[in-house]
C-alpha cells in the first residue's frame, strides 16, 4: 500500500510539474514581449533598417541590415573596395559574395527555407503558436554570469531554438541553434550556433540589443555593433532583387 501511495504522489508529481512549466512558459515569453516594449509595439513595426560594424578575420566590416516583416532580409557589407549582399524573399533568395563570384548566385530552396525566419521582425517568440512552433520550458541555466530561463522552441519542420532569457531583464541573451550549412562545407556533422545578445536601448519605445556577437572562430564569428536603427522606414522596390 505504501509503495502505491508513493507512486501515485510521484506520478501527480511529474503531472503539477508538466503544468506548471506548460503556464510558465507562456508567462515568461509574455514578460519577455513586454520587456521588449509589448505586443502592439513590436507589431507596429513593418520595416526596419539598422546600420552597424563587425569585426571580422582581422577586417572592419561595414553592414546594413533592411527588413520587411514577411518579405524581405537583406544584408548589405562592404570592406575595403569590396561590396556584397544577402537576399533573402519569401520566393527566392540571392548571394554575392565578391571574393567568390562575379555575380548574385540563387540560394537553394532548401538552404532558403532555413533563413527565411529572418524575415519575421518581431521574432519567432512572438505570436510562436500561430507562427507554427511549440515552446517547451526547460529550466534555467546560467548565461555570460546571468540566471536566465531556457526556452526551447520547435518549428513544424522540425527545426530547434533554444532561447535564453535573463530572469531580472526578461531580455534574450543567448540564442542556440544547430546549423547544417556550416555541416556541408567542413563535413564535420552540424555545428552549434551560439548568438548573445547585450547592450539593449529604446528606440521609439523598443528595446534592440546593439551588440549581437556570434561566438566561435571563423568568418561567421564576431561581434555586430549596431549604430543606428530606424523603425518603419520607405523601402526601396530595387532592394528585392539581385543588383548585379
Amino acid at each position: 500500500m505504501k509503495n502505491i501511495i508513493l507512486f501515485v504522489v510521484f506520478i501527480l508529481g511529474l503531472v503539477l510539474v508538466q503544468f506548471a512549466n506548460g503556464q510558465s512558459v507562456d508567462d515568461i515569453i509574455d514578460q519577455y514581449i513586454n520587456a521588449r516594449g509589448g505586443n502592439d509595439k513590436l507589431a507596429s513595426i513593418k520595416s526596419l533598417y539598422m546600420e552597424g560594424s563587425r569585426e571580422m578575420m582581422g577586417n572592419e566590416v561595414d553592414v546594413k541590415v533592411t527588413k520587411v516583416d514577411g518579405k524581405l532580409n537583406r544584408v548589405d557589407f562592404a570592406f575595403g573596395s569590396n561590396s556584397g549582399y544577402t537576399i533573402i524573399t519569401p520566393d527566392k533568395g540571392w548571394s554575392y559574395i565578391p571574393m567568390r563570384s562575379d555575380k548574385a548566385e540563387e540560394i537553394p530552396q532548401e538552404r532558403l527555407k532555413t533563413m527565411q525566419d529572418q524575415m519575421d521582425i518581431a521574432g519567432p517568440l512572438v505570436d510562436y503558436a500561430s507562427k507554427g512552433y511549440k515552446a517547451a520550458l526547460q529550466g534555467k541555466d546560467t548565461v555570460n554570469g546571468k540566471d536566465a530561463w531556457k526556452i526551447l522552441l520547435t518549428g513544424s519542420n522540425g527545426k530547434e531554438e533554444t532561447f535564453y532569457i535573463d530572469t531580472s531583464s526578461h531580455l534574450l541573451v543567448q540564442t542556440r541553434q544547430m546549423a547544417e550549412v556550416g555541416a556541408r562545407r567542413n563535413n564535420s556533422g552540424p555545428t552549434e550556433v551560439i548568438t548573445d545578445y547585450s547592450d539593449y536601448k529604446d528606440f521609439d519605445g523598443i528595446m534592440f540589443p546593439q551588440t549581437v556577437t556570434t561566438e566561435g572562430t571563423g568568418m561567421g564569428a564576431g561581434a555586430m555593433i549596431f549604430e543606428k536603427i530606424v523603425i518603419n522606414p520607405p523601402i526601396d522596390d530595387k532592394l528585392y532583387k539581385p543588383s548585379n
